[in-house]
């Protein structure tokens, strides 16, 4: 018996084909998206740092500097994890060649070029931009201190009324009090969510300024005694609601040994 397998090798062939040309595009697609970022990148810094700061008492030089010193931490994030990408990249592209894939541009060239520039403009931000702009950066970072121990004051305070208004103590558990309970929890909330968001922004300053991060332990204790506040409420409520339930069972109806065992298993469970 002879079986003709050419139908099945080209079908196989054809299989393999397009897994292949699937795996190339991506490394292809992919690579070109990593070198336009880094392109993007440089063009951004280098725009970016062309301006610099005079002054920082009008707002409009304050605003000046703070995108200066962005660019000047982003490059400082960004520049030697970059340039450690480039080589596989550049190993991506010679597999790539290897295996015929057709490109629009030598992207060899690219990234010998994106990574000359990457370091001249790191340089160039790391050294004369980062010197020019010192003397403002040191007198607008004394300004940042006297927000931040003002923010460590709010947060103090912030705290002692948190504890003093959260629902702590259980002397009732009726719908009313759940209820007022649980409004309360979400007031602080709220309230939480705002200071949090603040504290963010003067974490992102500490980072620009090259200052010590704060952590803001009351602020983080409030946090997550909300989640055990509205942990706490919810067993409440959920006892509560049942027991109310139980109030409604007709005399003829209740079955004790049945209610002592859920009672049971609410005190363990």
């Amino acid at each position: 018996m002879r079986i003709n397998a050419t139908p099945l090798i080209k079908e196989l062939q054809n299989t393999v084909n397009e897994w292949i040309n699937c795996y190339t595009s991506f490394l292809l697609n992919n690579t070109i998206a990593e070198i336009k970022n880094i392109e993007e990148f440089i063009s951004e810094v280098g725009d970016g740092i062309k301006v610099l700061p005079q002054g920082a008492e009008k707002k409009q030089d304050k605003d000046l500097l703070m995108r200066v010193m962005t660019h000047l931490r982003d490059v400082k994030m960004i520049k030697d994890r970059t340039q450690a990408e480039i080589e596989p990249m550049k190993q991506v592209i010679g597999l790539l060649k290897k295996h015929n894939v057709k490109m629009d541009e030598d992207f060899l060239v690219k990234l010998e070029n994106s990574k000359t520039a990457l370091v001249d403009v790191s340089e160039k931000a790391l050294g004369p931009v980062k010197e020019a702009i010192l003397p403002l950066q040191n007198k607008e970072a004394t300004n940042i201190k006297d927000r931040l121990r003002k923010f460590e004051i709010k947060v103090a305070e912030y705290r002692q009324d948190f504890q003093q208004h959260c629902p702590y103590n259980i002397n009732d558990s009726s719908p009313e009090k759940i209820e007022e309970s649980y409004r309360v929890i979400g007031e602080y909330y709220l309230k939480t969510l705002v200071i949090e968001q603040e504290a963010k922004d003067l974490n992102n300053l500490e980072t620009l300024f090259d200052m010590q991060k704060s952590t803001y332990k009351h602020l983080k204790d409030c946090s997550q005694e909300l989640i055990s506040l509205k942990q706490m409420w919810d067993l409440i409520a959920l006892i509560d609601y049942q027991f109310e339930s139980w109030k409604s069972t007709l005399w003829d109806k209740i079955d004790t040994d049945n209610l002592t065992r859920l009672v049971g298993e609410m005190r363990t469970g």
